[in-house]
């Protein structure tokens, strides 16, 4: 009976074992499905995060380029409006020096 005992003992470790086996085959099978599931998961939720950040980086550009364009129109309003006040600086320059020279001309008349 001992060996028969002893070989009883084996062959349920040996069951045991393949049992453990096809266990642990089995649950890897299944993990890697989950894994290769989440990793599509995750590629699609990228791209569609990717074309969300393209498409409000593209609305901020156009923006942007609205508002340069925006300010160019408002400097060249300023730039003509500087060289009116200067031409009209130069005017009352030269008025004030041609009225200096009047009132020197007359006071030389007037000696």
């Amino acid at each position: 009976m001992k060996t028969f005992e002893l070989l009883s003992i084996i062959g349920s470790i040996a069951a045991v074992g393949i049992a453990l086996g096809a266990v642990v085959i089995g649950s890897n099978a299944s993990l890697h499905s989950d894994m290769r599931t989440e990793m599509q998961n995750l590629r699609t939720e990228m791209r569609t995060e990717m074309h969300s950040l393209r498409t409000d980086v593209r609305a901020d550009l156009t923006d942007m380029r609205s508002d340069i364009r925006s300010l160019g129109t408002r400097l060249s309003a300023v730039e003509q409006r500087q060289a009116r006040t200067e031409g009209l600086l130069e005017g009352l320059r030269d008025a004030i020096a041609a009225q200096g020279r009047w009132k020197t001309d007359r006071e030389k008349e007037a000696s």
